[in-house]
């Protein structure tokens, strides 16, 4: 699923809001999604209307207003109520109205990642802990940075290390 693609999720809403109603949410979790966006409220278009801003606040009014959680249904979350949880990035978004936001990656942990004799075995230099390596796709990637390198990771609760970069594949 791509951003530029749409897909109808079964939730519990007020019956109030039925008539075309379009947000924009990101996958959390198997049955819970976070609203980061509003397109438009009962026919209404709200992001040519307002900025960033306003809609948050609008969406934090709307969720507890409007949506209500059964359990084992699909769970809409406002980003500020998102605790505890890593992230990747943010969007970044202008006074503008009607702007479309950005993504900016956290800068993370730049860490010294040591390539170990056992094939697909990295350890965090000067931290304890060992580098996730979860498929070939990483592996190979691992695998041409060389002996000691430089990379964004953080730490799983675990002490592991999931890496956070951007590999790039060939066709």
């Amino acid at each position: 699923m791509t951003s530029q693609e749409c897909l109808k999720i079964p939730c519990c809403v007020d019956e109030r809001i039925c008539n075309d109603t379009f947000l924009r949410v990101e996958k959390v979790s198997k049955l819970e999604y976070v609203v980061s966006d509003i397109w438009m409220l009962n026919s209404n278009c709200v992001f040519a209307c307002s900025n960033f801003e306003q809609r948050y606040d609008l969406l934090k009014d709307f969720l507890v207003d409007f949506v209500f959680h059964v359990p084992g249904t699909l769970k809409l979350v406002h980003k500020s109520d998102m605790k505890n949880v890593k992230i990747r990035g943010k969007e970044i978004y202008s006074a503008d109205i009607g702007s479309k936001g950005y993504f900016v990656e956290e800068a993370g942990n730049m860490v010294i990642v040591k390539r170990l004799a056992i094939p697909d075995c990295y350890e965090i230099k000067g931290e304890k802990g060992y580098l996730k390596v979860p498929d070939l796709k990483t592996s190979m990637f691992l695998r041409s940075k060389g002996a000691e390198f430089e990379c964004r990771c953080t730490q799983n609760d675990d002490g592991s290390w999931t890496l956070h970069e951007t590999i790039f594949t060939s066709s």
